[in-house]
């Protein structure tokens, strides 16, 4: 006999992972890293250096000191604000 407390249980267990839940600031986040922006607004990591470089969107390097790696994050209203500049640019 089965020594796992399932009982009758005949369904298929699987191994899914479930996301964690998510807070208010998930809704509205205030930074997004390069997966965010892609996900959020298609805006690719090449693109997303390219618009920071020409100071179209702002952006922060959070890393320890004496390292040169970090984690990038870009300020969503940064974003927001030159997706709406695009939409009033005329062509």
């Amino acid at each position: 006999m089965n020594s796992n407390n399932l009982g009758n249980f005949s369904g298929k267990i699987t191994d899914k992972k479930i996301a964690p839940s998510r807070g208010a600031s998930y809704l509205n986040p205030e930074f997004v890293d390069c997966k965010g922006l892609e996900s959020d607004w298609g805006i690719k990591r090449s693109l997303a250096y390219q618009l920071l470089a020409d100071g179209k969107i702002r952006g922060v390097s959070l890393r320890r000191r004496g390292r040169s790696r970090g984690k990038k994050l870009f300020s969503v209203d940064s974003i927001r604000a030159f997706l709406r500049e695009q939409m009033e640019v005329p062509k």
